[in-house]
């Protein structure tokens, strides 16, 4: 064999190992593929169902007679809606006619639900009982413009009541007087004659000749016993929260329940008269 040719052999035995392993690599390489970009994971969105439940579109004061106006539907939860006092649509489609006339016993506010609890229908109870709070009692007493802080109270409104009276003094030779005292302050009014609600019918104003009180029982008698012993007349309180119901604070009636005697300041000086009647 020829020399130069036995050498090129041997460089080849010696060469190919590094030659598989290089080849080896490039195609390794080249039939490399790129890895997939990783994907955020698919949030899932359960679909709500929604109901159309019955709602107040305005606000609605206590007594306020329902009208396809200030009542209407609105998109709920149904979840949140079964098993709730809400009216829906499903069960009373037509709720918007029928319930048209019911006084809502309570305040409710626009967007607020409406339940079956909160309406008074006609013909189901009397209306002005429902609207008392537990514990309270409706009281009447005649009024008239002059009295009632020129005939602009209206029903929901709260007053001050004050008794004028005529009283004999003790000791001046038994001249006649006239006493003004607050007998209760902050008495929610129910009704003027009729009238136990505000509408855009009623105007700025009620006049009438009569107007309803809710007050304790204890109250309402020494009502009545100051109509009996004078005239009353109503003070108007600024709007607002209207608190406790008022309680009396006059001195004219004593624990036994008999008129008492008033102290009229003159001059600066106290001067004790009785009552008319006595």
């Amino acid at each position: 064999m020829d020399r130069r040719r036995l050498l090129v052999i041997v460089l080849l035995l010696i060469l190919a190992p590094f030659m598989f392993f290089f080849l080896r690599k490039m195609g390794t390489g080249s039939t490399q593929t790129a890895q997939p970009a990783i994907q955020a994971p698919t949030q899932i969105v359960e679909q709500v169902e929604y109901t159309d439940v019955l709602v107040a579109n305005s606000d609605i004061s206590f007594g306020t007679r329902l009208n396809e106006g200030n009542i209407g539907w609105k998109k709920w939860p149904a979840e949140a809606a079964a098993g709730s006092n809400f009216i829906t649509k499903d069960d009373s489609p037509n709720a918007l006619k029928d319930l048209r006339g019911g006084v809502v016993r309570s305040d409710v506010f626009a967007g607020e639900t409406i339940t079956s609890r909160k309406i008074i229908m006609p013909g189901e109870k009397s209306v002005m009982s429902a609207l008392i709070r537990p514990g309270m009692r409706a009281a009447a007493a005649r009024i008239s413009v002059d009295t009632a802080a020129g005939g602009f109270i209206q029903p929901g409104d709260n007053v001050d009541i004050i008794l004028t009276s005529s009283v004999v003094s003790l000791t001046g030779g038994g001249a006649k007087r006239y006493v003004s005292e607050t007998i209760f302050e902050n008495v929610r009014v129910l009704a003027i004659d009729q009238t136990f609600t505000t509408s855009e019918e009623a105007g700025a104003s009620v006049i009438g000749s009569t107007a309803t009180f809710e007050m304790t029982q204890e109250d309402a008698e020494l009502l009545s016993q100051s109509v009996a012993q004078g005239d009353i007349s109503l003070i108007l309180r600024p709007m607002g929260r209207a608190g406790a119901p008022g309680k009396s604070h006059s001195s004219i009636k004593t624990k036994s329940g008999q008129p008492d005697s008033l102290t009229i300041i003159r001059n600066g000086q106290p001067t004790q008269v009785a009552i008319r009647g006595q």
